[in-house]
């Protein structure tokens, strides 16, 4: 029997910085990043840039979207190990567990066009000792191979169905409600960038407790209300500047940032550079 083409690799913040990992990124595969130390950030044409942060793993398919930027967050040098599967695999080794997948992984994982490109879960303590005895085998290189197959083959599994074994109706309606006041807070925000409405308006709009909102939503988008409008904004401001209908002032007033020093330390948080210097990339690529 063919042994799948399953592939791991340990990036560091070269790796990142140089865009060099996207070579990985090949259609017919489904990515596995687990971000062990430090903070990362990928885009996808047309859709916003979304976080990776450390403690968390990362499931990506190319089906559902190739990367095509990336970059450092904060000053902790990223340490990822990044794992590679096969679609067909995946796709052959779940057809008979539809039922049991929870519905955001289903959607990657088994059809072709997924409304997430990324979905972050948590990783446990016992994964980082996973990631590290991953490459620690001094066997020669074909039972290496074999042996590594066999291991992320009983990691695939064990995080695919984790959450699922103890999940019940109860669970997936919360979940679901939890995605639906992401969505409804991500509508609201957007009609109004520059005057955002307050918690307890979003809170009122979405039907819970202001507090509820928060934490759930933080749990469900991976990220604060308060992040999440900034990342509206700057990338609502870098589709005007691109597109040459504002400037890099006009644009941050009409997002809501009065002071263009906070407008920049905002951009250089989503985007890795400023303003400007985004401009410059931007305008070399054309």
């Amino acid at each position: 029997m063919q042994t799948p083409d399953f592939q791991s690799r340990w990036l560091g913040r070269d790796a990142w910085g140089s865009g060099s990992w996207l070579s990985d990124c090949k259609e017919g595969r489904i990515l596995g990043v687990l971000v062990l130390e430090g903070g990362l950030q990928l885009g996808w044409p047309g859709r916003l840039a979304q976080e990776m942060r450390a403690g968390q793993l990362a499931w990506l398919s190319m089906a559902a979207g190739r990367p095509d930027r990336c970059g450092v967050i904060g000053r902790t040098d990223p340490e990822v190990l990044l794992l590679s599967y096969p679609v067909p695999w995946v796709q052959g080794m779940l057809a008979g567990l539809r039922d049991q997948l929870s519905p955001d992984l289903h959607d990657l994982f088994l059809t072709q066009e997924a409304a997430a490109s990324m979905i972050c879960r948590a990783l446990e303590p016992e994964d980082r000792m996973w990631a590290r005895g991953l490459m620690a085998s001094t066997l020669c290189s074909e039972a290496r191979r074999l042996l590594e197959g066999s291991r992320m083959s009983e990691f695939f599994f064990r995080k695919v169905f984790a959450e699922t074994r103890a999940e019940d109706p109860v669970c997936t309606r919360t979940r679901r409600l939890a995605l639906d006041r992401v969505a409804k807070v991500r509508e609201v925000l957007l009609q109004d960038l520059e005057n955002p409405p307050p918690l307890e308006e979003l809170a009122r709009l979405c039907g819970c407790h202001p507090h509820y909102l928060s934490r759930t939503f933080s749990e469900a988008a991976g990220m604060t209300i308060s992040l999440f409008l900034r990342r509206l904004r700057i990338e609502k401001a870098a589709e005007w500047m691109s597109s040459g209908r504002m400037n890099v002032s006009e644009a941050a007033l009409e997002v809501g940032y009065r002071s263009l020093s906070h407008f920049s330390q905002a951009f250089r948080a989503e985007k890795g550079c400023s303003p400007s210097e985004w401009m410059r990339e931007l305008s070399t690529k054309k």
